[in-house]
C-alpha cells in the first residue's frame, strides 16, 4: 500500500518534468508557436513589413519553415528556426521603430548619394582603361558617349 502511494505521487512530478523538459512537442508550443509567433506579430505591428522589409519577412519565412518541421517531427531544427524568426522579428521591430522616430536613414546599402562621393574620385565624366568613356553633366541633362571592344577566342 505504501509502495502504491509513493508511485501515485511521483506521477504528476515526471509528467511536469518532462513537460518543462522542452521535449517534442511541448517545447515547440512555448518556444515557436508562443513566443516567436507574438515576436512575428508584434514586429507587424510596428510596421516593420515596410521600415524593416528584410528582418520582416526573414523572419516570417523561418517561422512558416518551423512548423513545417514540426510536422514532420524534426524538433532541433523546428526550435532552431523558431529561434532564428524570433530573433529576426525584434530586430525588425527595433528598427521598424528607430525609423518611425527618425533615427535610422533609409536607403540602399553601398550605395553612395552624389554627396558622398568619395575624395579622388574623377567626377569629370571621363574614365580611364581599356575602354573609353566621356559626358557631361548640366543643367540641360546628361550627355555622353561610350565606346568598348570586346574580344572572345583570342582574336584582335
Amino acid at each position: 500500500m505504501l509502495r502504491t502511494t509513493r508511485f501515485v505521487k511521483l506521477i504528476p512530478i515526471v509528467v511536469a518534468a518532462a513537460c518543462t523538459a522542452g521535449c517534442g512537442p511541448f517545447g515547440y508550443l512555448k518556444k515557436v508557436a508562443k513566443e516567436s509567433t507574438r515576436a512575428v506579430a508584434d514586429a507587424e505591428a510596428a510596421g516593420a513589413e515596410e521600415n524593416a522589409p528584410y528582418e520582416y519577412w526573414g523572419s516570417v519565412t523561418y517561422l512558416e519553415q518551423s512548423k513545417i518541421l514540426m510536422g514532420y517531427s524534426e524538433y532541433e531544427r523546428s526550435f532552431d528556426y523558431g529561434e532564428r524568426a524570433k530573433q529576426l522579428a525584434e530586430e525588425a521591430k527595433k528598427k521598424a521603430e528607430m525609423r518611425r522616430k527618425g533615427q535610422m536613414d533609409q536607403r540602399a546599402e553601398g550605395v553612395a548619394t552624389p554627396d558622398e562621393v568619395p575624395a579622388g574620385t574623377p567626377t569629370d565624366g571621363k574614365a580611364a582603361g581599356d575602354g573609353t568613356a566621356s559626358g557631361s553633366t548640366g543643367a540641360g541633362g546628361a550627355k555622353g558617349e561610350v565606346k568598348a571592344g570586346v574580344s572572345v577566342g583570342g582574336g584582335k
